[in-house]
């Protein structure tokens, strides 16, 4: 058998991460966990774990992370004091599940 001859690696083109295509999204306009996903082909799990390092790195890069805080759409209850980023279950006020998801821009500081 003859040895296959083998020719220098050359490694596939990159694209731009996902977390850059998420910053360049929301530089655009207010954009939901759920519109981030289908516009970037990327997980609503893994969005949500960028958006948290989006959240931490964007100050040095000169730009905020800002969200529009989920809401109740029965009673109205904004999650104002909520740290994660991720939709909640149920309001607390009402107990009922109709919640608003939160919206997420980023813009300059």
């Amino acid at each position: 058998m003859k040895a296959k001859v083998k020719g220098p690696y050359i490694p596939p083109e990159r694209g731009a991460t996902e977390r850059r295509t998420i910053m360049d999204l929301l530089r655009d306009e207010p954009m939901t966990a759920k519109d981030l996903s289908a516009e970037a082909g990327i997980a609503e799990k893994r969005v949500l774990d960028a958006l948290e390092h989006i959240r931490r790195s964007a100050p040095s890069q000169g730009l905020r992370l800002v969200v529009e805080p989920a809401r109740c759409r029965s009673c109205g209850f904004a999650f104002a004091k909520r740290d994660r980023l991720g939709k909640p279950g149920h309001c607390p006020m009402c107990k009922k599940t109709f919640i608003e998801e939160p919206k997420f821009r980023l813009e300059e500081i």
